[in-house]
C-alpha cells in the first residue's frame, strides 16, 4: 500500500483494529475511541441509555448526527439497511459477541413507516413504542469519515475495512480477499473510500451480523464478501452491504459514478462490476 511514511498508529476499537496513518493520526484514534463510547450499544452509552428508556434528553450531539446518517440511509435503501435491528441481531445470536446468546425466534425489523416516527431534536431523541437501535450498520463508515478529519496531507484511516485514504497523487491500497490473498486497488488522488463487508466475520454457527430485514435473520446472500470503491467511505460502506443483500435494483439507482465493486462468490471466485456493465456481475 503507497501511504504517508508516519506516523502509523492503530488500537483495538469498534470491534476491529482502526489504523490511522499519517499527521493527526494520534488525535484520529483519539476521536475514533470518544465516538466509541457515545455509539457502541455493548457497554453503558448514550446510546444504550436511549434503547433503554426509549428517549433521551439533551443527547450528544454526535449521537444526533450519527442516528440521522443511520436513518437517511434507511429511508435512501428504502429500508434494507436500517438501525432499528437490534432486537432482530439479539434474536439470532449476536448479543454481547457474535453467537454468545441463544438463537430465538426471529424479531420482526420495524419498516420505515416506524422508522418515520424517530424524534431526532437538539433536546431529546424519542423512539416508537418496539424500536430498539443498533448502530452498527452505518456507524463505522461515519466514525471513520469523523475522525479523518484530524488527518492532514496524505493520510488513511482503516476502521477494519471501512478505509478513508486522502492521497495528493493516485495511489494503491491493498485488500484483503476471503482466502488471505491481498487484492490492491488503484485510487485517485483526493479523497476516496473503500469499504469492505463480509459474512465471514462477526460470524458464528447457523448465522452473522448482516440482518436482512425482509426476513429478520441474517442474510442469505449471493457473497461472501464484497468491497466498494467510492468517493467516500460511507458511501462505498452502504454499496457494499446492498450489493451482499443482492440490491442489485438500487445499486443501479444510488452508485455514483466512478464506483467500483468486487465481489466474492462462496468458492472465492471474484465478480466485478464498474462504469459500463451496470446491471451485471462480470466473473
Amino acid at each position: 500500500m503507497t501511504a504517508p511514511s508516519c506516523p502509523d498508529l492503530s488500537l483495538r476499537a469498534l470491534g476491529t483494529e482502526v489504523r490511522a496513518q499519517g499527521a493527526g493520526a494520534f488525535a484520529a484514534l483519539r476521536e475514533v475511541r470518544r465516538l466509541e463510547r457515545l455509539l457502541t450499544r455493548f457497554r453503558p452509552s448514550p446510546l444504550t441509555e436511549l434503547n433503554a428508556c426509549g428517549e433521551l434528553r439533551d443527547p450528544p450531539a454526535d449521537l444526533r448526527l450519527a442516528l440521522t446518517h443511520a436513518l437517511d440511509v434507511a429511508h435512501r435503501t428504502r429500508g434494507l439497511i436500517t438501525p432499528a435491528v437490534l432486537s432482530a441481531l439479539e434474536a439470532a445470536g449476536y448479543t454481547t459477541a457474535p453467537g454468545a446468546g441463544p438463537r430465538r425466534p426471529a424479531a420482526p425489523v420495524p419498516g420505515l413507516d416506524v422508522l418515520a416516527g424517530v424524534t431526532v431534536h437538539d433536546d431529546l431523541i424519542r423512539l416508537p413504542r418496539g424500536v430498539r437501535l443498533d448502530l452498527g450498520g452505518t456507524a463505522k463508515s461515519w466514525i471513520a469519515t469523523q475522525a479523518a478529519r484530524c488527518l492532514t496531507g496524505d493520510a488513511l484511516l482503516d476502521a477494519g475495512g471501512d478505509l478513508h485514504a486522502q492521497f495528493t497523487q493516485p495511489g494503491t491500497l491493498g485488500v484483503r480477499t476471503p482466502d488471505g490473498s491481498p487484492l490492491f486497488l488503484n485510487v485517485g488522488s483526493g479523497v476516496s473510500g473503500v469499504a469492505t463487508s463480509s459474512v465471514l466475520t462477526r460470524a458464528w454457527a447457523g448465522g452473522h451480523h448482516l440482518i436482512d430485514p425482509r426476513t429478520a435473520r441474517p442474510a442469505v446472500t449471493p457473497w461472501v464478501q464484497v468491497t466498494a470503491v467510492a468517493g467516500r467511505v460511507t458511501v462505498a460502506e452502504t454499496l457494499a452491504k446492498l450489493a451482499l443483500l443482492g440490491a442489485d435494483d438500487l445499486l443501479r439507482d444510488l452508485a455514483p459514478p466512478g464506483t467500483r465493486l468486487i465481489a466474492f462468490d462462496d468458492a472465492y471466485r471474484a465478480h466485478t462490476w464498474e462504469d459500463g456493465s451496470w446491471g451485471r456481475w462480470a466473473a
